[in-house]
């Protein structure tokens, strides 16, 4: 009974001495196979590591990678691509110390952050006619807005106020329309009545019916005048015998007169 538990005595003491040793590295230094090694400085990785005669080999990071902090890294992080899919644009370029750091693109925020940087961006949203932006959208905030208040209007998308309605007594006038929060209050003259748009519709339709009526009696008329002319020509031809031959059957048939 007593060798299990003096093979589980030296087990943790060997685990002891590993972790001492490996704790027993610097934090400017890595460990790898018991060794501790020369960490590489920033937006540089090892190429070999370093042996009892000889230390760390480190090389700059390629192209479009990069490492922020001192390390023991065989491989440079890969530099993050900014999506146009999600919407987002390069805010500041990858170094070889610094990974892309990417930000919305105008018009839109952010809705999705990791490491605080974005991910995921979003449509500013647009208030519509009836509504006044209180704070414009930014890079990580959507537009705010709120109702008009009572008694104020605005008919366009992203007012940034709404207009208080026309006081229509105070002008001297009478109320014809109340307002409401995308439209101001329509005024007219005291003993002004605006004709109803039915009403101004028949009317316009029955001018225009005259006017049409009126254009086809005079060309009524014009082809009439030119009918009697014809006649009274053809007449007087007929009276002076002056008669036109006329070929019926190829045979020049002279017209008689009656």
């Amino acid at each position: 009974s007593g060798l299990p538990s003096q093979s589980f005595c030296i087990f943790l003491a060997t685990q002891l001495l590993l972790y001492q040793e490996v704790s027993s590295c610097t934090d400017s230094e890595y460990n790898i196979r018991g060794e501790c090694c020369p960490r590489c400085n920033p937006g540089y990785r090892v190429e070999r590591h370093c042996t009892s005669g000889s230390s760390t080999t480190c090389v700059p990071c390629g192209w479009r990678t990069y490492t922020n902090q001192s390390n023991g890294l065989t491989k440079c992080f890969k530099c993050q691509e900014c999506e146009s899919g999600a919407h987002l644009r390069v805010k500041e370029e990858c170094t070889y110390t610094k990974n892309t750091v990417c930000s919305c693109k105008p018009g839109y925020y952010c809705t999705q952050f990791i490491d605080h940087d974005c991910e995921q961006c979003s449509k500013h949203t647009i208030p519509p006619p009836g509504f006044m932006v209180t704070q414009p959208g930014t890079e990580t905030n959507d537009t705010q807005f709120v109702p008009c208040p009572p008694g104020t209007y605005s008919e366009t998308e992203m007012s940034t106020s709404c207009e208080p309605w026309t006081n229509c007594s105070k002008a001297g006038m009478i109320e014809e329309r109340a307002g409401t929060a995308v439209s101001n209050a329509v005024c007219a003259c005291v003993g002004q009545k605006q004709v109803p748009v039915p009403v101004f519709v028949a009317i316009t339709a029955i001018l225009g019916l005259l006017v049409l009526a009126l254009i086809c009696g005079f060309i009524i008329w014009q082809w009439r005048k030119r009918i009697k002319k014809r006649a009274a020509r053809v007449q007087e031809e007929q009276r002076n015998g002056n008669y036109l031959p006329v070929q019926e059957n190829d045979n020049m048939v002279a017209l008689m007169p009656l």
